[in-house]
Formats: structure tokens, C-alpha cells, sequence
């Protein structure tokens, strides 16, 4: 894909960690590119890395990867994360699927 990734896995079936050593793993993480917190902008650093790069995720998928947009969020009370609509088509015609690994703020309940 031309993208450095930020982090990598590769095959390990011996590992005692299990299925996430059955599989290859590559990743691109915002983190260091986007100084913010709002996943909007998260969001659109990663549609600029491949929104040019339909059918290499075609193929990847094609060859049994699966390909996917996970957003990591910590929740302080009310409202959450969200995408404008055109975010949403842009992933859609990609056929990037998006999912939110949620944490809650415990200090801040109390």
C-alpha cells in the first residue's frame, strides 16, 4: 500500500498469547500525525492514507485480510464519537468497516 505502518505483527502459531499470534497484523496509528481528540480528525488522517487505495484493499481483502478502522475513545460522561455523513460514504466505497474500542472515565463518575 505504500503506507509506513506504525506497528506490525507477524505469524507466530507457537505464541501462548493465542489467536493474535495466528495472524499477521499491520497498523497505522494517528496518534504521533493528529493532536487532537475529536475523532473526526482521527478519522480523516486515515482517509488520507488510503483514499487513493481502493483496490489494494480490494486485494487485500481479496487475498483473506481483513481490513477495518478501530478508534480508540474514553468517555467522560455525555455525547460520544461520531461521523458526518460523507465520512461514512468514503468508508463505505473503501469497504473499511469502523468500530470504537470505548472506555469510561471512572474518576470523572464519581
Amino acid at each position: 500500500m505504500g503506507i509506513e505502518p506504525t506497528d506490525a505483527i507477524s505469524i507466530d502459531p507457537s505464541s501462548k498469547y493465542g489467536p493474535r499470534r495466528e495472524t499477521n497484523y499491520w497498523g497505522w496509528c494517528t496518534r504521533s500525525h493528529v493532536n487532537s481528540t475529536d475523532n473526526i480528525a482521527h478519522i480523516a488522517a486515515i482517509l488520507e492514507q488510503v483514499r487513493n487505495k481502493k483496490a489494494q484493499l480490494e486485494h487485500l481483502r481479496n487475498s483473506g485480510c481483513e481490513t477495518d478502522v478501530c478508534c480508540y475513545w474514553v468517555s467522560g460522561g455525555q455525547g460520544g464519537p461520531s461521523l458526518d455523513p460523507s465520512m461514512m460514504g468514503e468508508l463505505s466505497q473503501l469497504g473499511l468497516g469502523i468500530w470504537w474500542d470505548v472506555y469510561f472515565d471512572r474518576e470523572r463518575e464519581a
